[in-house]
């Protein structure tokens, strides 16, 4: 339903000639067009419980710890970086070199390799080696 008809339902009147003009302006399109009124609720949507609060999640969030290097306990915030092993580390240990990561680079990309780019055999042909 757009503003003005809403108006229109509703009885709510802005104070001013301007705003009386333009409901007043609009008036024969919001007669032609008649589904304008009508309001949509769908069937099963009475039928879904809602949860007692929705605020209390909100309210007994605990704030989030502010992230830290793993290597030596900077704070990083958003500067950090996130190493595929799953720690964050500031801008000097970021590199694996820097912090010992234990994580298989090697092993992770040949794998990655293997499932995008699968081995395909063809069929023998009859009468060739």
């Amino acid at each position: 339903m757009c503003s003005v008809c809403y108006k229109k339902h509703h009885g709510i009147f802005v104070g001013g000639s301007g705003a009386s003009t333009a409901a007043t302006a609009f008036e024969p399109a919001a007669e032609a067009a008649p589904s304008a009124s009508v309001s949509f609720t769908p069937a099963g949507a009475a039928s879904i419980p809602l949860p007692p609060s929705s605020t209390a999640p909100e309210a007994a969030r605990e704030p989030q710890q502010p992230s830290r290097s793993v290597a030596c306990c900077k704070k990083v915030g958003l500067t950090g970086f996130v190493c595929r092993c799953g720690k964050t580390f500031c801008g000097r240990h970021r590199y694996t070199e820097e912090h010992g990561c234990a994580f298989d680079f090697k092993g992770a990309d040949r794998g990655a390799i293997a499932r995008t780019n699968p081995l395909i055999k063809g069929e023998k042909l009859p009468g060739r080696i």
